[in-house]
């Protein structure tokens, strides 16, 4: 069984009220193999479960950064970055256990990126709100909707550095509270699914609906409006300073748009000679900013 040693308090706020929570906190591989055992020794075969994760925020790359999960009975927290890639991997790709999501597109696509991790067994109650064609569809607004609860405080970490350790205790909270109401939700959605007569619509969609591994990921600036009105000359020449941008971002582990700007880039790809004129983050070593020129200057 598993021994609660390491539990941490920690609190979850919606509509004014603070309702104290006990979480576990799994920082070993050890412990992700006891978390394990506790699952089989209790019988537990459905979990609630997401991610938080870096991405071009604070850091160069997307990371994972905490796996939040709740079992319907107690909260758990696993920390990634003290885990090794296997253990990860036992877990996620566990088909004995269910694993309950909200919109989980991302977090399979990233997990796979930085692990070759494929979640299996993962239910998406996105594909159930999909189905029924909510007006608003992010998990707030689905659990406004049928719970008839507000979530307090989501503007205030929708940008928090998820790589700082140790974790903000308000950083926690917020990050329970988007696995807290799964297992009611997905009751909730099935009722509605079962009252229009879509239950065997749903299946079809789950049937369907198959994450694409190995699908190469375009970046969001190629795929751009902006993008789509540049001269195929210009559209060449962006994909260059794009690559030798993310080069250097890589190379300091910093942001890409603190290297460059998106603007920057648009301005560079229509009228290279604004090269020179670039205005740098201040953070930016002279020295990376003479090669960056440099490389930009031999396309």
């Amino acid at each position: 069984m598993y021994v609660l040693s390491s539990i941490v308090d920690s609190c979850t706020v919606y509509i004014g009220v603070v309702i104290l929570k006990e979480y576990i906190l799994i920082k070993s591989d050890q412990d992700l193999i006891e978390y394990r055992k506790h699952l089989d020794h209790n019988n537990i075969e459905i979990v609630s479960m997401d991610f938080e994760g870096e991405y071009n925020l604070h850091i160069y790359g997307e990371t994972l950064c905490l796996i939040q999960i709740y079992d319907g009975n107690r909260y758990f927290v696993i920390d990634p970055f003290k885990i090794s890639k296997d253990e990860l991997k036992k877990t996620l790709e566990d088909r004995k256990i269910v694993k309950i999501f909200y919109d989980a597109a991302s977090d399979s696509k990233l997990v796979y990126k930085q692990y070759g991790i494929k979640m299996q067994a993962v239910y998406d109650l996105k594909i159930l709100v999909d189905l029924l064609d909510f007006e608003k569809k992010g998990l707030d607004a689905v659990i406004s909707r049928l719970l008839g609860i507000t979530i307090l405080k989501k503007k205030q970490f929708q940008r928090y550095n998820w790589t700082l350790r140790p974790v903000d205790k308000d950083a926690m909270q917020y990050a329970l509270s988007d696995v807290e109401h799964l297992f009611v939700l997905k009751v909730k959605l099935f009722e509605i699914i079962k009252q229009e007569g879509k239950a065997e619509e749903l299946i079809f969609s789950i049937i369907k609906r198959t994450v694409d591994f190995d699908r190469k990921t375009i970046p969001g600036i190629l795929k751009s409006f902006n993008y789509k009105k540049l001269r195929s000359g210009e559209k060449n020449l962006l994909k260059k300073i794009f690559e030798i941008r993310e080069e250097i971002a890589k190379e300091l582990n910093v942001p890409p748009d603190r290297v460059m700007t998106k603007s920057q880039l648009f301005g560079a790809a229509k009228d290279f000679k604004t090269i020179r004129e670039l205005e740098f983050n201040r953070r930016i070593p002279p020295e990376i900013r003479t090669k960056f020129i440099d490389q930009l200057e031999r396309i």
